[in-house]
């Protein structure tokens, strides 16, 4: 993982050695076979919901999606020095997503083609992790 040139080195180790929720000994490794099993299973679970109600069913989406990316390193916020490249194309198509999630969580009138429009932008940055994670599960 990289930071910032301006991030003090004690920063750096005291969020490097926080205790993983998912890795309960501490090792430091993730088992991506584990990992991909358990978000695929919530997210098949959840986009069935979304055809019965896209409207309700996308902030959850969205929030596994911010976790998966998380999970994964990724800085999401695309005017992080940090972020680049591909990752700034994945981390700004979740961004637009999570703004129609946002705008769903407070109520706001939102049009259904912004609602399938963000559905579709998270499908396609669930699937371009899961590829990265089974990339690196081989």
């Amino acid at each position: 993982m990289s930071y910032p040139e301006d991030t003090d080195p004690a920063d750096i180790d005291a969020i490097e050695t926080q205790p993983d929720p998912d890795d309960a000994a501490n090792t430091g490794l993730v088992d991506p076979g584990i990992d991909r099993h358990d978000f695929a299973t919530e997210w098949e679970g959840l986009w069935e919901d979304a055809h019965e109600d896209p409207r309700e069913t996308l902030p959850e989406l969205e929030d596994l999606v911010r976790r998966l990316l998380v999970r994964h390193g990724y800085v999401l916020d695309a005017d992080d020095p940090v972020t680049r490249g591909e990752e700034r194309e994945i981390v700004a198509t979740y961004a637009a997503a999570r703004d129609v999630a946002d705008a769903a969580r407070t109520g706001q009138d939102i049009d259904a083609g912004d609602v399938a429009q963000a559905l579709n932008d998270l499908r396609e940055v669930y699937e371009s992790l899961v590829e990265r994670i089974e990339g690196r599960a081989r």
